[in-house]
């Protein structure tokens, strides 16, 4: 009789291979309840490593702001790339996008831009708001499993510009994560203790030290949820949605 033999790296391969399948699986309708419907700024969806604009969860997403009262105009989904798994450069090289797509829709609607941001998205939204000088133009940011403080299952993407940059202590985190989050901009991170793409799990949370930099920040722990659900899952936008304001 063999033994298979389970290694941390074995997992982590095991862990992204998985989401790797979520990635190009389908995503089954979700029922939303319709209500009044906030009078909010516009919605930018910003997507991860790996991922497109194109992939059903943001389909979904929007849905359900639509359904909640959003004018389908305001609600967007950042472009970084239309072919999964060639969205892997640097999130510096990617907030500039970000930054640019936001100035855009603020000068269309003459309002500020709420960003919800999956994974590595939230790197790219947060360089572009607090680095960038977009948090001129940006009320609310969500994020949904971003690895503010790296990830080692980077590990298995270093040759990649995005998978070297989420690397815990790499330049790019050091530069980012400097004490100061945006000001004028409220954060929300949203992460599971289940996330098997960020490891240690609780390295999805904002730094505890720049938390008080800024007037309203927090992190939510959702428990359960795997990486990929924190982008689809119902539940999960009821908690994010409540922040839209």
């Amino acid at each position: 009789m063999s033994t298979a033999i389970t290694t941390p790296a074995t997992r982590r391969i095991a862990s992204v291979t998985l989401a790797l399948v979520l990635l190009v699986g389908a995503v089954g309708p979700a029922a939303a309840t319709a209500d009044s419907g906030p009078d909010n700024d516009p919605v930018l969806f910003v997507h991860g490593f790996f991922d497109t604009h194109d992939t059903p969860w943001w389909d979904l997403a929007e849905h359900r702001l639509v359904e909640r009262g959003y004018d389908p105009g305001n609600v967007h989904v950042l472009d970084l790339g239309s072919i999964p798994g060639t969205t892997v450069h640097s999130p510096e090289d990617y907030a500039q996008v970000v930054c640019d797509r936001v100035q855009e829709i603020a000068a269309e609607t003459g309002s500020e831009v709420d960003i919800v941001a999956h994974s590595m998205g939230g790197l790219d939204s947060r360089y572009c708001v607090e680095k960038l000088g977009g948090n001129v133009h940006v009320d609310d940011l969500i994020t949904l499993g971003t690895p503010h403080q790296g990830t080692y299952a980077a590990y298995l993407a270093y040759l990649t510009p995005g998978g070297y940059d989420m690397v815990p202590g790499s330049d790019f985190l050091t530069d980012l994560n400097d004490g100061t989050l945006a000001k004028g901009v409220e954060y929300t991170a949203i992460w599971s203790d289940s996330d098997e793409i960020i490891n240690p799990d609780e390295y999805a949370k904002l730094p505890a030290d720049s938390m008080d930099s800024v007037a309203e920040a927090r992190n939510i722990n959702r428990h359960w949820e795997l990486h990929l659900q924190l982008a689809w899952d119902e539940d999960v936008f009821e908690v994010w949605y409540q922040y839209l304001d």
